[in-house]
């Protein structure tokens, strides 16, 4: 079987936590996934929202633990996963997802009351006013993100297992009754900041504060996530910023100091870089970059590729696309991308900087700020497909390792 350790857990010997992370239409996922298709690579999706494109992991909740797979997100905190029953409108969860969480059928599961230390700092950390279903003693959430997806419900706590053998009693999480979710998996873990992270959860279970994950580049490939130590062999490092957002709800932010296109830096003054960071989002999928510097990169970018026989498409002036001339695009001819850092410059493949959208037809994963959220650069996951990349909150320090996955 392809699938041997889809829901595998390994512990390192340095005693971190190691999952398989797999993209949504990896073939252990897409247990109908054609031969055909099979050539074709995963940058041929056609759905540009922030969250689409996304990597996936497996949890256990509740006593009997109900299996679920969940997308992996850098970008929030509060993980969630959808419950019965519904009372609002949920999504349509595939098979593939596991059963939908039903907390009737856990021995273990307990609401979170709304007087309690844990519903006041989520309420606080996320920005929301003061929910209760008072009837029930319940806190209430909500969560809305850049790409107009949300979730409302619960806020809960049960056993959360992972692999066969490790379990942490009362996890909490968003039991979700509303939700616009545009996927097929049971929901989000949060890897942000905010002490009720996934990931803040897990990691006090290991020795060092940190996390690391290599999203393969190829949807047949299999890549991983680790919390706790890490080997810092063949590894590159930026200073890493926990960057508030609204009150304690910090995200991982980098700062930028320039860009170059084939070596030469793009005509933009080099101060712009500097007044804003640059986010590390996991669930989202293109590379945002401030206005100027788009179209900076735009002009370079586009005559680069013009000398190598392209023709530049009109895409929208948020779209960067081109054609092939010939039958079919050279992977290994294309320009390369550099974004320098502070301390570290990020070398982008060609296929980290490009996706197919059919045989002759490429566009580049940069986007200005504007077409996300103005003023806020992100870097997304499209960009550091098969890098290893670690998060190093201990240390205050982003690493990556090219060619990982």
């Amino acid at each position: 079987s392809l699938c041997p350790s889809t829901y595998d857990l390994g512990q390192t010997g340095a005693g971190a936590f190691q999952f398989p992370v797999f993209h949504e239409k990896h073939p252990c996922i897409q247990a109908s996934v054609h031969i055909a298709n099979v050539q074709k690579t995963w940058y041929s999706f056609e759905d540009d929202r922030i969250h689409k494109d996304r990597f996936l992991m497996a949890i256990g909740l509740g006593t009997p633990a109900f299996v679920n797979l969940v997308t992996i997100d850098t970008g929030s905190t509060l993980s969630w996963v959808q419950c019965r029953p519904c009372p609002i409108r949920c999504h349509n969860q595939d098979e593939e997802a596991g059963r939908i969480f039903d907390p009737l059928q856990s021995s273990t599961y307990q609401s979170v009351g709304c007087s309690t230390e844990d519903c006041g700092y989520v309420h606080e950390t996320l920005g929301i006013p003061f929910g209760c279903n008072e009837e029930q003693d319940s806190c209430l959430y909500s969560l809305r993100y850049a790409s107009e997806e949300y979730t409302a419900g619960s806020l809960v706590k049960d056993k959360l297992t992972l692999g066969n053998n490790f379990s942490i009693d009362d996890f909490m999480f968003g039991c979700s009754g509303d939700d616009r979710y545009n996927a097929a998996d049971a929901g989000i873990i949060g890897f942000g900041g905010a002490t009720y992270s996934f990931f803040r959860q897990v990691v006090r279970h290991t020795n060092y504060t940190a996390f690391s994950h290599c999203f393969p580049g190829n949807h047949r490939n299999g890549g991983f996530l680790s919390i706790g130590p890490y080997d810092r062999y063949s590894l590159q490092f930026i200073p890493l910023v926990e960057y508030g957002s609204h009150g304690d709800n910090p995200v991982y932010a980098i700062q930028q100091l320039d860009m170059m296109v084939d070596g030469i830096r793009l005509e933009v003054d080099p101060s712009i870089y500097a007044t804003r960071m640059t986010i590390l989002d996991s669930g989202t999928i293109d590379t945002f970059i401030l206005s100027p510097v788009f179209r900076a990169f735009d002009k370079t970018i586009t005559a680069a590729m013009l000398a190598k026989g392209y023709a530049r498409e009109t895409a929208g002036r948020n779209k960067i696309c081109f054609t092939s001339t010939s039958d079919s695009v050279n992977w290994r001819d294309m320009p390369t991308v550099e974004m320098k850092f502070v301390r570290s410059i990020l070398k982008l493949p060609s296929e980290n900087v490009f996706y197919r959208v059919s045989a002759d037809k490429i566009c580049s994963t940069f986007q200005p700020d504007v077409a996300g959220l103005t003023g806020v650069p992100i870097l997304g996951n499209r960009a550091t497909r098969s890098f290893r990349v670690v998060y190093d909150i201990q240390d205050s320090k982003f690493g990556f390792q090219a060619g990982a996955c």
